[in-house]
């Protein structure tokens, strides 16, 4: 009995931790989890604000402690989040298969969770060093990157940066070829007309450096007909170099995005019950399989009765399933008809439609098989999930 009452303990955290999972991890589409995350949002936009004030003297001076109880405050909340989250990492689909040790170790090593424990540093260590130094006050500034988990394009930004910082690289070693050579070529034309100004290379490097970025401060320029020539010359070259890192970056963003889709298509496939206790290589091959299809509002996607060719999971937009007396309506993230995986030959109990502007990825019935064929793993789920149907049929009847 007492067993039976910790295994029932036990599936309870559990259920409650894969809710707290969707709500921390999965948000922006249920309310609490908008609550949470705009609170979140606000209360590091302020913190941010107040530690910028608060090196004001008269303000400090005057509204000191009470912008300390509010960091007090605001620590005591980004604490909360930071173990929250650590406790929910066992419930991530890439960590599944580590104990709830290791996936919670492999969390807190993640970027984001690395910036979160530096961004509540600054509190421990005013209370370590038992006075308000002002430079420690002055870290607090570093809240604000806690933004980067609720502005995806902000990580966009870090991932492309890092992916292609080889080609970046090359750019530069480029750059510094062009301002080594604008230098040299700017002394041998004017350094002895204008020594005071570009007189030695030093100087001449930050003639090069402003006429090369096309910004001209215009506090050196040429007097010479050869200087003049050179200018030109160089402000050709720095316009035509700049779009070369654009490039490389611009190129970058795309693949990232094409990233990003993967990763979002990856959780989606990854909540479903049928596959969600798969090795991640063979969800990565599900994924793969995906085809995007595009509905206008009103649109049916499917009609009762129609063969049932392939399940259907929702990027963006709504979609309403038509049950008699009980429509549900299915957004973003949900997903729908994945009996066409389960069983052959097998109807349409539900016509489906979309109810606005709707993007959905289709994992298509005879793809799927296919794959199943090739896989014990998947196809054990499949036959377990299709016996666990058949009963629940068989009971209702």
């Amino acid at each position: 009995m007492a067993i039976q009452k910790q295994e029932i303990a036990a599936n309870e955290i559990q259920t409650q931790r894969a809710r707290m999972f969707e709500i921390l991890e999965h948000g922006r589409k249920g309310t609490v989890s908008q609550i949470i995350d705009f609170s979140i949002i606000f209360l590091i936009l302020a913190n941010v604000a107040a530690s910028v004030i608060e090196t004001v003297p008269h303000i400090h001076a005057e509204y000191g402690q009470a912008l300390r109880n509010f960091d007090h405050f605001c620590v005591a909340v980004f604490i909360i989040e930071y173990l929250a989250r650590l406790w929910v990492a066992p419930e991530h689909p890439m960590m599944r298969r580590s104990n709830a040790f290791m996936a919670r170790l492999r969390t807190a090593g993640t970027p984001m969770m690395v910036v979160d424990a530096i961004a509540i540093m600054p509190f421990f260590l005013e209370l370590v060093a038992s006075v308000d130094l002002g430079a420690i006050r002055v870290l607090r500034i570093v809240r604000f990157y806690r933004l980067a988990r609720y502005a995806p394009a902000i990580i966009t930004i870090g991932r492309v940066l890092a992916s292609e910082w080889r080609s970046l690289l090359g750019s530069a070693v480029i750059f510094a070829g062009l301002l080594l050579l604008s230098s040299v070529a700017m002394y041998i034309a004017e350094g002895e007309l204008q020594p005071d100004k570009l007189g030695d290379l030093p100087s001449t490097m930050w003639w090069a450096v402003v006429t090369l970025s096309t910004v001209g401060y215009g506090d050196v320029t040429p007097i010479t007909v050869a200087g003049k020539i050179i200018a030109g010359i160089v402000m050709v070259l720095g316009i035509t170099f700049f779009a070369l890192p654009v490039g490389i970056i611009a190129n970058g963003f795309q693949e990232e995005i094409k990233r990003r889709d993967f990763v979002v298509s990856f959780a989606m496939v990854a909540r479903v019950p049928l596959f969600n206790k798969l090795e991640a290589p063979l969800i990565a091959r599900l994924v793969g399989m995906l085809h995007a299809r595009k509905f206008s509002a009103g649109a049916v996607i499917v009609s009762r009765g129609d063969a049932a060719d392939g399940m259907y999971f929702i990027a963006s937009g709504e979609v309403e399933v038509e049950i008699p007396d009980n429509p549900v309506r299915l957004s973003e993230g949900d997903f729908f008809g994945e009996i066409a995986l389960i069983t052959h030959e097998a109807r349409r109990t539900a016509t489906v439609v979309a109810t606005r502007p709707t993007d959905l990825l289709v994992l298509s019935a005879p793809d799927f098989r296919r794959l199943m064929a090739q896989s014990p793993d998947l196809d054990h789920a499949v036959r377990e999930t299709a016996a666990q149907r058949m009963d629940e049929r068989k009971s209702g009847n």
